[in-house]
């Protein structure tokens, strides 16, 4: 078989760029000859030239170098690269175990005061949006990611997650070995830390910095709730599924206790034929009952139970006068109100594939949660019943107290962006309004 001449048409002669020098060889393979062309080419980029380091907006080199660190309080230190805000924070730091809803996380209150490192790797595909905010800022201190997503692709994005963070002043890096640091946080515990973009900053002024930072016993409540009272009137959009009830008028009025309160509780609440007063986390449990509500929820909110005592004396005080419901911190705080005790656990639960347990129903939900503190079930009084069991670690994920019409869930039933097998538990605070107000009437 003839073989077509490789010299006249396999290889025409390059545009040069720069000064470039050509080296020919030929290789014989049975009949057939292959021609080889190397071309080295050494092309300046100075200033003299179009394409230059000035024109593509770099320094040095078209890549990021690590700029930022990571202080464990353990004393490791974790070399990352920095997106959003710079600047130097301390924080505690957990590990969240969701695959999505990054948005959600980082406008969720109950993370204020910590460093959130998210386990899936890949973060920031799908950019931000403005429907999946679940209050108006972020809270939290700071994101850890392992790989920084440099496109979006998403037809809700308005905006990338690097410009988002750094409108709202809030700290991240990536480039960081996410997998090393859960497994350290998960055999010794949360830990503090601190994220400096700061070269000044030494290893042993960060060291000292988480020695001398603490989150037990601080109350982060107050800087996350509302100034003052204000009802709920955002319409549950036909898009989110459980708006069942558009059509049903207020039916119960509900008197919700912020917290540090998402606003998805708000939306299932509204959905289910409920107005929402929304209150401050120091409205006293008299100016709560001169509004007659229907219920009382207690919502989510960071830190340590036992640093807001203020909290707990008005949920004392509004227990057995009108249904209650109790949400994370609210279960917390129901669960003191009640006489029980409460304690931080080793790294607490952040994610959204925790599996527990209805003990009523014997039924097992795959839940969403965010809390580092728990309730003692033995420490309750009589008549009161852990309700549902957290089936990783048996801690108690739910208690009921049913001659005072109390219910509580130590995670979050309104997950969004899910899972919705807790959904149900709104029901249930309804029927135990609707057969209070029944047992009144």
């Amino acid at each position: 078989m003839a073989t077509r001449a490789a010299t006249t048409s396999l290889l025409s002669d390059p545009p040069s760029f720069g000064s470039s020098s050509r080296r020919t060889s030929q290789h014989k393979t049975g009949n057939a000859v292959r021609v080889f062309m190397v071309i080295r080419c050494s092309a300046s980029l100075s200033t003299s030239n179009s394409f230059t380091d000035t024109t593509l907006g770099l320094k040095g080199k078209p890549w990021k170098i690590a700029d930022t660190r990571l202080v464990l309080e353990d004393g490791s230190v974790w070399n990352a690269k920095s997106f959003g805000a710079s600047g130097t924070q301390v924080g505690e730091v957990v590990f969240n175990t969701s695959l999505t809803g990054y948005q959600e996380i980082l406008t969720d209150p109950s993370y204020a005061g910590q460093f959130v490192l998210m386990t899936n790797p890949h973060i920031g595909n799908t950019g931000i949006n403005v429907d999946d905010e679940e209050s108006q800022q972020c809270f939290l201190s700071g994101l850890v990611v392992r790989s920084l997503s440099m496109s979006t692709s998403n037809w809700r994005c308005t905006e990338h997650l690097s410009d988002y963070l750094a409108k709202r002043n809030i700290m991240g890096i990536y480039d960081v070995d996410t997998r090393a640091i859960t497994r350290r946080l998960r055999q010794d515990g949360s830990l503090r830390g601190v994220l400096s973009t700061d070269a000044s900053k030494t290893d042993k002024d960060l060291l000292e910095m988480s020695h001398n930072w603490s989150i037990v016993g601080v109350d982060l409540i107050s800087g996350v709730s509302c100034s003052a009272p204000y009802e709920w009137v955002d319409k549950t959009g036909s898009e989110w599924e459980f708006n069942t009830a558009s059509g049903v008028g207020k039916r119960f009025h509900v008197v919700a206790y912020d917290f540090g309160i998402k606003h998805n509780i708000l939306r299932r609440l509204a959905s289910a034929g409920c107005k929402i007063t929304v209150v401050p986390s120091t409205w006293s449990a008299s100016e709560a009952l001169k509004m007659k509500p229907d219920g009382v929820l207690f919502s989510n909110g960071p830190g340590d139970p036992s640093a807001v005592p203020y909290a707990v004396e008005t949920v004392k005080q509004i227990i057995g006068k009108v249904p209650v419901f109790g949400i994370c911190m609210g279960h917390q705080l129901l669960g003191q109100a009640l006489g029980g005790k409460t304690f931080k656990m080793k790294f607490g639960h952040h994610g959204g594939n925790h599996p527990v347990r209805d003990i009523r129903k014997n039924r097992v939900e795959i839940s969403a949660q965010n809390h580092n503190y728990a309730v003692d079930p033995d420490s309750l009084p009589e008549g009161a019943q852990m309700t549902h069991i957290n089936l990783n670690d048996k801690s108690c994920a739910g208690l009921a107290f049913p001659a005072l019409n109390i219910m509580s869930l130590q995670y979050h039933p309104e997950a969004s962006p899910g899972p919705h097998d807790s959904d149900s538990v709104f029901g249930e605070f309804i029927f135990m309004m609707e057969q209070a107000k029944q047992k009144a009437e």
